[in-house]
């Protein structure tokens, strides 16, 4: 077995621990702590689509890797994305499924490993990561779909990126992605990155009892464990 059908095995056997373990209501609407997290994400998501000028959502091809459930797909959509311009790929054949489910048919959702991805060269204006890289432990298969990504992405289309730059010290199964990773993985790019959502247990406990006090603390970089940004080809 290679080192990468070995990272793909470990990270179906993780994803599927992690699904059986975790509390039903921990990803919920009704968890007001996720909530929190997901409408800033929002607000910041759009405010950089804003501020670049993009005019992706109305035109472009997306395409997330590592797309889940759906979550972001859906997202899109209610954002006036077109679903027949949105591509997922999941690694999971039972999250796939899930996601097919739950979102519309004309949306197009594949499920295999997306640092071997089948799309020709240039077909996406957007390529969206979300909390995929601090899952890959094997830097080999972190180049490897980070290259795949820059393949399929047009020469004037960028990578939406939101992910962990923090190790989380109770789950050894992901590892936090620096923004020196960030461009070693990604080099001769422009890279633009900037810290949100504050801790999640953090967020967790503070919602139910304070959102102002969730927006201050997400003010101070040291308590923000994400990174948002942008990568365009240079």
């Amino acid at each position: 077995m290679t080192p990468f059908d070995e990272e793909e095995a470990r990270l179906r056997q993780v994803v599927t621990r992690r699904v059986q373990q975790l509390p039903h209501d921990l990803y919920a609407m009704t968890n007001c702590g996720q909530l929190y997290m997901l409408q800033e994400r929002e607000r910041r998501v759009l405010s950089i689509l804003r501020k670049n000028k993009s005019d992706v959502l109305n035109v472009g091809r997306i395409l997330e890797v590592g797309c889940g459930t759906g979550l972001w797909i859906r997202d899109l959509i209610r954002w006036g994305v077109n679903p027949a311009r949105i591509t997922g790929v999941e690694l999971l054949p039972e999250r796939a499924v899930e996601a097919r489910r739950l979102c519309p048919a004309e949306v197009s959702i594949h499920c295999g490993n997306a640092a071997t991805l089948t799309f020709p060269a240039d077909t996406f204006d957007l390529v969206i990561q979300s909390t995929v890289f601090t899952s890959i432990l094997n830097r080999e298969v972190q180049k490897d779909l980070a290259r795949e990504m820059l393949r399929v992405l047009k020469p004037d289309g960028f990578i939406l990126w939101y992910d962990f730059h923090l190790n989380n010290p109770r789950n050894p199964d992901v590892r936090g992605v620096t923004r020196y990773d960030v461009q070693r993985l990604f080099p001769q790019c422009h890279i633009q990155l900037a810290p949100i959502t504050l801790a999640p247990p953090l967020v967790r406990l503070l919602a139910p009892v304070s959102w102002l006090g969730c927006h201050l603390l997400s003010l101070v970089p040291f308590f923000c464990t994400h990174y948002l940004g942008i990568i365009r080809k240079r």
